[in-house]
């Protein structure tokens, strides 16, 4: 499953038919069906509350894979949230070849496939300075923050906003970035944890489940013994292993 933001700028000089914007055009305006950066992030963040209760394995969302690999130390699974860009192409049935599917203007074209392959086209000057723009452009707010390593700035198309501490060219979505990522912080850190243990992905279920129990059931005489198997199915001890967590 895909949550994708909808994010479209129009322009206030009249210079498009259909009067949306290209990317890093300064002379436009939020289209009205934009949606609020922060209230995206929440959305995530109640999706995931429900996603990570249940669905852990039988689920994909491409947003939750995203900080997972992100977590682990995996590779990121999206161009949106990688640190460079520009191999995820457009082409057009003309057979013409653009970096990005938002970034389909005539100072992006990189070739025609009747005349270039795809492979010269990608490696090719204008392919490499599109793709390292990504990284060499983010803001000073960017470039100290604690989530950098997850979102990397964001797609740039979407790098139309004013940063915090007053910098252009920062993502407009930050602030929902930013909420989503705080409020998946700690359950991501135990989930790391639990997987270098040898715990299976779907294991942060019954983390999860146990966690949001009252403290007093948290504790679990009752329920579970310091020296029992540990229900999660680690076959650890349940003290060597969740309940190093409580």
């Amino acid at each position: 499953m895909q949550f994708i933001p909808l994010v479209e700028r129009i322009s206030t000089a009249g210079s498009s038919v259909l009067n949306l914007v290209m990317p890093g055009e300064s002379a436009a305006a939020l289209a009205p069906w934009t949606v609020p950066a922060w209230q995206f992030g929440d959305y995530l963040t109640q999706i995931f509350d429900l996603w990570i209760r249940r669905d852990v394995g039988r689920v994909s969302v491409q947003m939750f894979d995203v900080a997972f690999a992100a977590w682990t130390g995996q590779p990121p699974v999206l161009c949106v949230h990688s640190a460079t860009c520009g191999h995820a192409f457009a082409l057009e049935s003309n057979g013409d070849l653009y970096n990005c599917d938002h970034f389909v203007y005539p100072q992006h074209l990189l070739g025609n496939i009747h005349q270039h392959s795809i492979e010269v086209m990608n490696n090719s000057e204008q392919a490499r300075q599109f793709g390292m723009a990504k990284r060499e452009t983010l803001t000073a707010d960017c470039k100290r923050c604690d989530f950098r390593f997850v979102c990397h700035g964001g797609c740039p198309k979407h790098r139309f906003a004013v940063s915090p501490t007053g910098h252009p060219g920062h993502n407009y979505l930050c602030a929902g970035y930013q909420h989503f990522f705080k409020h998946i912080t700690r359950t991501m850190n135990v989930w790391r944890e639990m997987l270098a243990d040898g715990h299976p992905p779907a294991a942060i279920m019954q983390w999860v489940a146990q966690d949001q129990r009252p403290a007093v059931q948290r504790a679990g005489p009752h329920n579970v013994n310091r020296n029992d198997a540990c229900p999660c199915g680690s076959g650890k001890k349940y003290k060597k292993c969740c309940g190093l967590r409580h």
